[in-house]
């Protein structure tokens, strides 16, 4: 899985122009000085990232194919977009965000050696979106939530991440490595047991059918 040619236009150069994305995003506000040394350790490699989001949600709901959150709903972005749609969304996700924590230079700074560092830490982190994906499934359902309140569950954007980094985020870190570094390279297949995952996959299937 990877951008299509036109993102890849628009994100996946060394240095992202922001008034192209702004140009993109109708004019949105976006913030273009990086701050990479704070990354939240949940970022997946690329070019837009995240530090300290507020945590109301809105990312999530907004863009639900590329931004999870943390246990205390920071936001941050586990699939880059990799298509038109999909970058609408998240620049969406990063105009809501009033601390203006999400970044776009991050291809000035991920390279072999960081990427490999960070897939090799899958198994702690894939763990850590299995729980989050239980906390989600064992919230109440909020109806009618006012526009300052709880929020609603969505286990869904908890399972997209999970899908993703099982079929996809190999494919995807490979091609990002070349396209840094025009140099090929093969990552460790993930060594990980997704029973939990079908497990959670499950109940969610079985609310959305009633049964």
């Amino acid at each position: 899985m990877i951008p299509n040619e036109d993102i890849q236009a628009i994100l996946f150069k060394p240095i992202v122009n922001i008034q192209e994305l702004i140009d993109f995003a109708d004019g949105w506000g976006l913030n273009a000085d990086g701050d990479f040394k704070e990354i939240d350790w949940l970022n997946t490699p690329g070019p837009i990232y995240t530090t300290f989001t507020d945590n109301c949600g809105t990312g999530q709901v907004e863009a639900m194919n590329n931004v999870g959150a943390d246990e205390g709903y920071h936001e941050v972005i586990f699939k880059q977009p990799m298509n038109d749609y999909e970058l609408k969304e998240t620049l969406v996700a990063a105009f809501v965000d009033p601390f203006g924590a999400y970044y776009f230079d991050g291809s000035r700074h991920w390279n072999i050696n960081l990427i490999i560092e960070w897939w090799e830490k899958s198994d702690e982190r894939l763990k850590y979106i299995l729980e989050r994906y239980l906390d989600e499934l064992n919230l109440p359902k909020i109806l009618n939530r006012p526009l300052y309140g709880p929020r609603s569950p969505i286990p869904e954007n908890y399972k997209n991440w999970l899908d993703f980094y099982q079929n996809g985020m190999k494919e995807y870190l490979e091609w990002y490595i070349f396209k840094l570094s025009k140099q090929e390279l093969v990552l460790k297949n993930l060594d990980f047991d997704w029973t939990r995952k079908k497990e959670l996959d499950e109940i969610l299937a079985s609310r959305s059918t009633g049964f």
